[in-house]
Parts: C-alpha cells; structure tokens; sequence
C-alpha cells in the first residue's frame, strides 16, 4: 500500500505539461520477501563469503529458482535491510575502517554487512563496534560489496526481458533524501577514538583500501 501511495503522489507531482520523467525506482506492489525466507537465501550464499565471485553467483542461482515478483521481493526485503543500518553509527565504523566513506561507500558496506548474512548483520546493527570482532586477522581488500545486490537486475531482466534499470522497487524503502538513525558523528580522530574504541584501535591509523 505504501509504494502505491507513493508512486500516486509521483505521478501527481507532474503537471499535465510537464514531461515525465522515466523513474528509475517504480511502486510494483509486490510486497518484500519474509525475512526468514530472505535471510536464509542470503545465509545460504554467506558460506562463499570469502570469495566473493562464487558468492554472487551462488546467489544468482538461488535467484534463478524463483519467479520474476519473488525476485522483486527478495531485492524489497535486501534494501529494507540496507535500510535498517542506516545509522550514523554504523557510518562511522565504514569510516574509520576505510579511512573515510562516502555516500556510495557507505551504500556498498551495507551491502557487503548484509551479505555476511543474518547473524554477523544482526551484531553489527545492535553493537557497530564489535565489527573487529567478527573479522580475521588479515583482512584483504575493502568491506564493501557493490555487486551484491546488482545480479537481482540482471536474473529479473533475464525473467521479464526487460532492462535490468527499470527493475521496480519499494520507495518505502529508499534512504535517499533521508538523515541517517542516531548521532551524527565527528570526523575528528578523539571523538571517534571514544566512540567507537576497538574499531578505531584496529583500523584508526591502519585503514583499509
């Protein structure tokens, strides 16, 4: 009912002159995926998290299985997630480990927290800090996963024969325009010292990336 409403006022947001312009994100209707059912695909593929190629096609095959909606669904219920750790907190900690994180960063560790799957999400949602403990001692690379959530356009586009861009998603769910939960954070190294202690003590002068 939501993306309903909201695709209603997009569409009255445009006088009869005004042309309309393709929206990237549209209302379908399709409700997201029940968590449980979501979080046990995305658990399913956090068994290849070290290799994160064998995970996205491992979730492209878990994909493949469903219906065109289902895919639908299951990205709703994904950027619902991404949603929920839409915190300052958690931006901080994308900070401090990368040594800064824009906009897009922050976006693609969301992702890469998502896909560790639903248990190592749930700590870092209710404890950001404890991020150092749920790493191995060498890390390689960046926490960041854009390509996660990109293989649900392209099995939906193979499924409908549609562009992969004109997917429709829940405007519910969007965190764009919108202020982070929580605290905003100082970029000054005591104040993120303080906040945030194991993960600064980690990666505070040692950033990934």
């Amino acid at each position: 009912m939501i993306a309903l409403v909201a695709a209603a006022l997009l569409a009255s947001a445009c006088t009869p002159d005004e042309p309309r312009v393709q929206q990237t994100v549209q209302a379908s209707g399709v409700q997201a995926m029940d968590e449980a059912r979501f979080w046990a695909i995305v658990d399913r593929t956090a068994v290849h998290g070290s290799d994160p190629e064998r995970q996205v096609e491992a979730l492209r095959s878990e994909l493949e299985a469903l219906s065109a909606d289902d895919v639908v669904a299951f990205r709703n219920a994904f950027e619902a997630q991404l949603a929920r750790a839409y915190t300052w907190d958690l931006w901080a900690v994308a900070y401090v480990v990368h040594g800064g994180a824009s906009d897009d960063g922050f976006e693609y560790f969301r992702r890469w927290m998502v896909s560790r799957g639903r248990a190592v999400f749930e700590r870092l949602l209710a404890r950001p800090d404890d991020l150092p403990d749920l790493l191995v001692a060498e890390v390689d690379g960046v926490l960041e996963f854009e390509e996660i959530l990109y293989v649900t356009d392209e099995v939906w586009a193979g499924k409908t024969g549609q562009d992969g861009a004109d997917m429709p998603g829940d405007p519910a769910s969007m965190t764009m325009g919108r202020e982070p939960g929580g605290e905003p954070f100082d970029e000054d190294p005591q104040h993120l010292a303080q906040r945030l202690p194991k993960t600064w003590a980690r990666f505070g002068n040692r950033p990934l990336g």
